[in-house]
């Protein structure tokens, strides 16, 4: 499920004040589910080179992580992946466009 609204500064892994109601909502729903776990996927547009972007992929990963983690959420109920520019869900030909690849997705991996 894609994180709706969580954007950075463009190339870097700087939250956007305008990302914190998604990601509260977030830690709504793992308050709500104690016993949940979760993968966050990093994505990031086809700017740049490849191997830069799957750092900065993995980069804004940790910093949900921390956001997550700042508000209560254990750590160890947050894995995380970083993709780079490898799974687009829209074109990479304008900047609009590419806006849309540049984000993080979550997974529930447990609800023991």
């Amino acid at each position: 499920m894609q994180l709706e609204n969580v954007q950075f500064e463009q190339g870097e892994a700087l939250l956007l004040p305008t990302s914190y109601a998604a990601l509260d909502k977030l830690v709504s729903l793992m308050t709500d589910n104690p016993r949940m776990t979760i993968e966050l996927r990093g994505h990031t547009d086809n700017v740049g080179p490849p191997e830069k972007n799957v750092v900065l992929s993995e980069q804004r990963v940790g910093t949900v992580k921390a956001y997550l983690v700042d508000h209560g959420i254990g750590e160890a109920r947050i894995s995380g992946i970083g993709f780079g520019g490898a799974q687009p869900t829209a074109s990479n030909d304008q900047e609009h466009t590419r806006r849309l690849n540049r984000r993080v997705e979550f997974r529930i991996t447990g609800l023991q």
